[in-house]
């Protein structure tokens, strides 16, 4: 992933940004306390978004990423995505820190999607209110998936 700043995405990608740091206080995160959002943007500029579910059973916890995707194919609009936002805070500090990337369930996720539509995904990830953050892709968040 390469570094980005907010202000080098379009005006859409920068107002998904804002829908996903909006919802960021509807994670559930009872044990990290890491509230994270994600918003799949869609070539009309619809954003669905996603976030974070924990569960005390950790491999039973939600990624924000996977909420927005199951949504998306909830909706029918899967094949509309055009990218990934990904934004995430710490419930306890407005510190800002490196941006997080998506974990390995999530970048298989977004492989196999990139794949079933035939194109790569950008991906975004951004700390919430910051400035500097991350930019990649689907097929380079994990090369060579497991298909």
């Amino acid at each position: 992933m390469k570094h980005v700043h907010r202000k080098e995405l379009t005006r859409q990608q920068q107002a998904a940004l804002e829908d996903v740091e909006g919802i960021l206080g509807r994670s559930y995160n009872p044990f990290s306390g890491l509230c994270v959002g994600a918003g799949l943007v869609l070539q009309d500029g619809t954003v669905l978004t996603g976030i974070n579910y924990e569960s005390a059973s950790y491999g039973l916890t939600l990624c924000a990423e996977r909420t927005a995707i199951a949504r998306a194919q909830t909706e029918n609009r899967i094949g509309q995505v055009s990218c990934l936002v990904l934004v995430a805070r710490r419930r306890s500090s407005d510190a800002e820190e490196a941006p997080l990337t998506p974990c390995g369930a999530c970048r298989q996720w977004l492989a196999e999607l990139a794949a079933r539509l035939g194109r790569d995904i950008p991906v975004y990830t951004f700390w919430a209110g910051g400035a500097k953050g991350l930019q990649g892709s689907a097929q380079a968040l994990l090369p060579e998936a497991f298909q």
